[in-house]
């Protein structure tokens, strides 16, 4: 059985830890936000994506021309959220 060096290990996710964006900038795809919603990529696009009142989509420029639309992890969290039921 191999030994595991915690120090190394520990050292290694603080790495990865830091050099993440903070919550506020990261971005998600269409399938980033569809395995949120625990749906199919193609229902969100078609779907969920157009709803009003869903955050805007961030269209980075491309090479090719438009880009594909990307969305605020938090903001798409944050419309979830309000769409929860009371109770």
């Amino acid at each position: 059985m191999t030994e595991i060096d915690y120090e190394k290990l520990a050292n290694a996710i603080a790495l990865r830890l830091s050099s993440m964006p903070p919550p506020e900038k990261v971005i998600w795809d269409s399938k980033q936000c569809a395995d949120y919603l625990c749906m199919s990529e193609r229902h969100f696009i078609d779907k969920i994506s157009k709803f009003s009142g869903f955050p805007t989509p961030i269209i980075l420029p491309s090479e090719k021309g438009k880009g594909h639309p990307r969305w605020f992890a938090q903001e798409v969290q944050e419309c979830v959220a309000k769409h929860q039921r009371k109770n």
